[in-house]
């Protein structure tokens, strides 16, 4: 098929920002380590930078990168060079790998570098990987390998050592089981490692150090919680402290950057509690080490306030409850009379930042859609953002694979066939037909059991025996959830032949699913065509036939609330009019042991 004038013009775009060499920028070759390639992650950041002090658009000039350096692949290959049985320790668990890398020493002008940067950068640092395949536009390697944020108190020498462990600590990780799987899933074959080292964006308030804001953002918005919202719109992920917590599967604010005051859990004020941010995390200056708070800790409110005073107030609500009804109350009109007690809970919303920085958001929607422009595909970023001195930090910039299909969703698909789930929010393009197996978590039995790592487990051995794209989760809550009482913690790893993954929210039962668009996990999604929806109980618009789950024969798993339907089950998904069913044909099988079929 012959390619449009539209199409050359963006493979022109890509061809000249995978050409693009920082090595023959004046502004740039400084700061890189070694020869040769500095990995996808540090070349994608520099071309980013790059770009924007380019714009001619003083908005987008002015957007700041930390201090960094870029230890090129090169130094890599030069420090495996010193392993020589190296084929024979890879074989090796984690610990050992890790172990007798960490024997070994970089290159002395590396470590000469190292000491030189750390002289003048007397901050917490981040050591991060920059593989040559994170240089694809396809697969993120979001969380594959390792990156750290650290602070070490005393001497150079100390400091520098501290920094070095660190990296031949990610060295080893290209050969950890985790990393060789995911390449070997996806026929990527080996990888070779560069390495950022750069300033952790951040201030000191006392003896912590952390972003006031800092998130991730997106140029396409694929998972929209509204009609009223476009892809193209953009979002953010965003959170108070660390940007460390906006990738994970926990509670961050999402913005859509055209309309950042529409919420995807709605306006109802316990809703909005349930799905607020409440634990941040900062750099501990004594312990050298990330740490976690909730605000709503003894002591932690005080701390802020100290710093921010009324400021505060621009980030931070209380929640009150009085005769079962909730409300919010603005916290500088309340912090001298809180006291935590049943009736009143502190949380980040973010509700009166958006509505006094509207700046920030068209900010963010110029930035990501010139990234795009210039990189001639979608874009993901990591920022930290200082409210006060409108002080912007890009912390990475890369390309956004993404895929879809085109989806003719309408009654015809749906003839005589019983739709058993049905969501009407954060839809992509996608369908699957003919899925043989229902992997289904009750929550009556998960809610109140005490083994739900052991049901994950379970869930992971179930995976194992099936093939790939065979079955669809149905599970409440949040499915990877890192707290069980929130959802089943099982593992991406666990879920490798998975086609479908539904989320179902029960209120009263404290499940709800996360939007969590932008999140670590939901990158694997994308990349491996997982199709996702949340489907929210009792909610107009939203169908959880659970008369169909307790009549429907299956077999079950006594003590663990895991059920296995076999049949034929489709899949629907339609981005444009943001609706997502699933539909349930008979099968003969239904009832029979699995490892019957």
């Amino acid at each position: 098929m012959e390619l449009g004038a539209s199409d050359r013009v963006q493979e022109d775009k890509l061809a000249r920002y995978f050409s693009w060499d920082p090595l023959k920028d004046a502004r740039f070759s400084g700061s890189v380590v070694g020869e040769g390639h500095i990995g996808g992650k540090g070349r994608s950041l520099l071309f980013g930078m790059k770009v924007l002090r380019d714009s001619g658009d003083e908005e987008l000039a002015s957007v700041e990168m930390p201090e960094s350096i870029f230890i090129s692949v090169e130094v890599f290959e030069e420090f495996l060079e010193q392993i020589k049985n190296l084929n024979d320790i890879i074989k090796s668990d984690p610990d050992e790998i890790e172990k007798v890398f960490l024997a070994y020493e970089l290159p002395p002008y590396v470590r000469q570098r190292l000491a030189s940067f750390l002289s003048e950068v007397n901050f917490p640092v981040a050591v991060r990987s920059s593989s040559l395949l994170e240089d694809s536009l396809k697969y993120s390697f979001a969380g594959k390998y390792r990156s750290r944020l650290l602070h070490a108190e005393g001497d150079l020498a100390r400091r520098t050592l501290l920094v070095e462990n660190e990296i031949k600590r990610i060295y080893a990780r290209t050969f950890f089981p985790t990393a060789i799987e995911y390449r070997c899933k996806h026929g990527l074959g080996e990888d070779k490692m560069g390495i950022i080292l750069m300033r952790a964006a951040g201030e000191w308030r006392g003896r912590y150090y952390f972003p006031t804001t800092a998130g991730v953002g997106y140029s396409l918005n694929l998972r929209r919680w509204s009609t009223r919202l476009k892809a193209e719109d953009g979002l953010i992920r965003l959170v108070f402290g660390l940007g460390t917590m906006s990738t994970r599967r926990g509670y961050a604010r999402i913005f859509s950057l055209t309309n950042p005051c529409l919420r995807p859990e709605g306006y109802n004020p316990y809703n909005v509690m349930r799905h607020a941010q409440e634990c941040f995390q900062m750099i501990d200056g004594i312990k050298g080490d990330i740490v976690t708070y909730n605000i709503n800790d003894p002591g932690v409110l005080d701390y802020l306030w100290k710093y921010y005073g009324k400021e505060l107030g621009e980030y931070v609500q209380v929640y009150r409850e009085e005769d079962e009804k909730g409300y919010w109350e603005n916290l500088d009109l309340t912090y001298s009379k809180y006291n935590v007690d049943d009736t009143r809970k502190v949380c980040i919303t973010f509700e009166r930042f958006t509505k006094h920085n509207y700046d920030f958001f068209k900010r963010m929607r110029k930035l990501l859609g010139y990234l795009e422009h210039s990189i001639g595909a979608p874009v993901d970023v990591e920022f930290a953002y200082e409210p006060k001195a409108k002080k912007l930090e890009l912390l990475q910039a890369r390309p956004l694979w993404t895929e879809s299909q085109t989806v003719n969703l309408d009654d015809a698909n749906l003839i005589g066939k019983k739709i058993i789930l049905k969501a009407d929010r954060m839809v992509t393009d996608g369908q699957a037909k003919g899925i043989p197996y229902l992997v289904y978590v009750d929550h009556k039995i998960y809610v109140t059991a005490t083994n739900k790592y052991e049901i994950a487990r379970i869930i992971g051995e179930i995976n194992k025996k099936l093939g790939p794209n065979q079955y669809i989760l149905v599970a409440p809550g949040r499915v990877g959830s890192s707290n069980p009482a929130l959802g089943v913690p099982i593992q991406y790893n666990e879920l490798t032949n998975c086609k479908c993954i539904v989320e179902v929210g029960i209120p009263t039962l404290g499940f709800m699913p996360e939007l969590s668009y932008g999140t670590h996990f939901y990158s694997d999604l994308e990349v491996d065509n997982v199709l996702y929806m949340p489907v929210f109980a009792g909610e107009k618009d939203n169908v959880f036939n659970e008369d169909w789950f307790e009549s429907t024969p299956c077999e079950r798993l006594p003590g663990l609330g895991i059920r296995i339907y076999k049949g034929k089950f489709d899949v629907y998904m339609s981005c444009a009019k943001n609706v997502g069913v699933v539909v349930a044909g008979e099968d003969e099988r239904n009832g029979k042991d699995m490892d019957n079929r």
